[in-house]
């Protein structure tokens, strides 16, 4: 039996399958009839061709194919930038003379080779933590500032005055940091005395008093002065000396008791002409404690330290000369180390240690 298959010019032959003239009858190969194929065995139709302007399923699919193509195509090269500009494919080009580090090289940068977790990298213990480094004082010494040059300037002059940085009383330095000895308390003793002839004369009692002493002043006082220039206090066994050499008429001695430090020497008026001192500087030894270097100039024109006024100790060094009537060719220099704190406008001082000049 021949079949027609619709939509193409000839018939094929059921039998032998030979190739017919449309229209025939007959296989003219092998004389088989010829017939239009029952419904049953006609072949399907085929699929309609798409509508102009719309695209067929298999063109869709290509065309999804290569926008993939180009998608994946581009996510490569985005990679492959983003990997060059982090320098693992190495560096941008010849003329970048900028180091470019290669992450998990042993020379990555300290970002790169400290980022992890907390577990990763344990936080250091606070116990083995470096200790913040010493700066110096906490409370400083600036001679620049005005208030801070008077007051060094004041305190100093209180000791030179009265000759404490010279060996008048063949005692030798004065240093507290080690504790006192005999010659240093007797130091002390005699110093505060004629401080308060030179300073606060209304202090001083005169009077004919037991064992033939002829002056007190009461022991509060006395240390309470002590105190506020070096930091230290006297118990009535400490003030009480007789350093008076043999054969001679006037005493050097002093005793306390009862809340007074009696002496038995009749001071006068006080030091005529006082050296005064001038801070030139001052070194931060640490833990608050300074050495102060300064110029002692001796006042002239038979002046009392009573007669200098307190603003003259703030004075620049050559008007602080001049208003002391002093000579600036006869200054010395020498050096001390006080204790500072904090104060109300400036530090105050307490005197540690020093030496004696000539």
């Amino acid at each position: 039996m021949l079949f027609v298959v619709r939509g193409y010019p000839n018939m094929f032959c059921t039998k032998c399958g030979s190739e017919m003239p449309d229209g025939a009858d007959f296989c003219t190969n092998c004389g088989a009839r010829m017939g239009v194929a029952s419904p049953a065995a006609a072949p399907a139709e085929p699929a309609p061709m798409p509508a102009a302007g719309m695209p067929s399923v298999q063109k869709k699919s290509h065309k999804r194919a290569v926008i993939i193509g180009i998608c994946v195509a581009g996510v490569l090269v985005a990679a492959g930038a983003a990997l060059a500009l982090t320098g693992v494919l190495g560096p941008l080009g010849q003329g970048n003379s900028s180091r470019i580090t290669v992450l998990g090289s042993d020379e990555g940068s300290a970002e790169h080779k400290d980022k992890g977790s907390a577990k990763e990298k344990p936080a250091a213990d606070e116990d083995e933590a470096d200790e913040p480094e010493q700066t110096g004082s906490s409370v400083k010494v600036d001679l620049n500032d005005q208030a801070t040059y008077a007051a060094a300037n004041l305190f100093l002059s209180n000791f030179t005055e009265e000759h404490f940085d010279r060996d008048w009383y063949q005692t030798g330095a004065f240093d507290s940091t080690d504790g006192l000895s005999d010659d240093e308390k007797y130091k002390l003793v005699k110093f505060i005395w004629c401080h308060f002839i030179d300073n606060a004369p209304y202090r001083i009692e005169k009077g004919d008093y037991d064992n033939g002493n002829l002056q007190r002043i009461a022991t509060d006082v006395v240390n309470r002065e002590l105190n506020r220039l070096t930091g230290l206090t006297l118990s009535d066994a400490d003030m009480t000396y007789d350093r008076t050499p043999e054969g001679q008429a006037i005493p050097d001695s002093a005793e306390a008791h009862g809340g007074y430090l009696y002496l038995k020497q009749e001071y006068g008026q006080g030091n005529y002409n006082p050296p005064c001192a001038i801070v030139t500087g001052a070194t931060d030894l640490g833990d608050n404690i300074y050495e102060l270097t300064y110029e002692v100039y001796s006042a002239g024109g038979m002046l009392l330290p009573s007669d200098i006024p307190e603003s003259t100790y703030g004075l620049p060094k050559n008007q602080f000369i001049a208003a002391i009537q002093a000579d600036a060719s006869r200054g010395r220099t020498e050096t001390c180390t006080v204790r500072v704190a904090k104060g109300d406008g400036a530090p105050t001082f307490t005197l540690l240690k020093m030496g004696v000049y000539d």
